[in-house]
């Protein structure tokens, strides 16, 4: 497996001097206060597309790094975070946990999302248990999204991925994907990526398990500067593309500089809706 690193041969970067962004005032309406640190100019190079289903990731080159660690760092053995689901008005609709649990031989991922919208409730929960390098044994999903619910159990071995349907099990049998080497369901791959970004690496293109499989574009945005729990913090924007056999899906996680690299902000669009997930503040 071949990775792209991301130096940093200069530290920190500075904030950007552009006007009227000399101020640091949390806007509630989004609960963010984020400035530009990657200046617009900053050259980009990406890998070249490849892989089932346009799976690549893009990586910036020659701006200002994910960081200067040297070696992936482990996420917390017992983790907890609780994100605010908001309308880009700032009024909330719902939250979602992610909870991480290292129980010996792997890990156990968990999460659950619960939001009512004007036309759907939605009521989502994952569960997903790995080897200690984050490779896929179990993945079950649970969604209900207004009267359509899906019940999936996904199974992962050496060579295939066999994904069963619970909701209609006795109408329809069991799929079986191919794979070669560590498969990851979507959830896995997420703190996949978070120990990766600690690192100061992205992983070359992959594909996820999310029921069906999909492709996946990440790129390095640039350096941002978030307000949340009233200090200022730098975050490295990764956007995101998913590819589906039918669908396509785009997002923005916002990644602290903690060692977990733990994601402070999601922007995600649902039905045509863009929506913010922030990481609530301690308390």
């Amino acid at each position: 497996m071949t990775y792209r690193r991301i130096s940093d041969p200069h530290g920190e970067p500075p904030p950007a001097a552009r006007p009227g962004h000399g101020d640091w005032t949390s806007r509630r309406s989004l609960a963010v206060d984020l400035q530009v640190v990657a200046t617009a100019s900053a050259p980009w190079r990406c890998l070249a597309s490849r892989t089932v289903a346009s799976a690549l990731i893009a990586i910036l080159a020659g701006v200002s790094p994910l960081g200067s660690q040297d070696s992936a760092l482990p996420i917390p053995v017992d983790e907890q975070l609780t994100y605010s689901i908001a309308w880009p008005s700032g009024l909330s609709v719902g939250s979602a946990d992610f909870k991480a649990r290292y129980v010996d031989p792997g890990w156990r991922f968990e999460m659950t999302l619960r939001a009512s919208l004007p036309d759907i409730e939605i009521d989502d929960a994952y569960v997903s248990r790995t080897d200690a390098a984050t490779c896929s044994f179990e993945f079950e999903k649970h969604a209900r999204h207004g009267a359509k619910r899906t019940h999936e159990f996904l199974r992962f071995g050496p060579n295939a991925v066999e994904r069963i349907n619970l909701e209609n099990e006795g109408r329809s049998g069991p799929g079986i994907v191919p794979v070669s080497g560590c498969a990851r369901d979507a959830l896995a791959f997420l703190y996949y990526l978070r120990k990766d970004l600690a690192a100061g690496r992205v992983p070359p293109p992959a594909d996820i398990f999310f029921g069906a499989g999909y492709g996946l574009e990440l790129e390095y945005a640039q350096t941002r500067r978030l307000i949340w729990d009233g200090e200022r913090r730098l975050v490295d924007e990764i956007r995101a593309v998913v590819r589906g056999p039918a669908s396509k899906h785009e997002f923005s996680v916002y990644f602290g500089r903690d060692e977990a690299r733990t994601p402070l902000l999601f922007r995600v669009e649902f039905e045509g809706t863009p929506f913010t997930m922030l990481l609530k503040e301690d308390e």
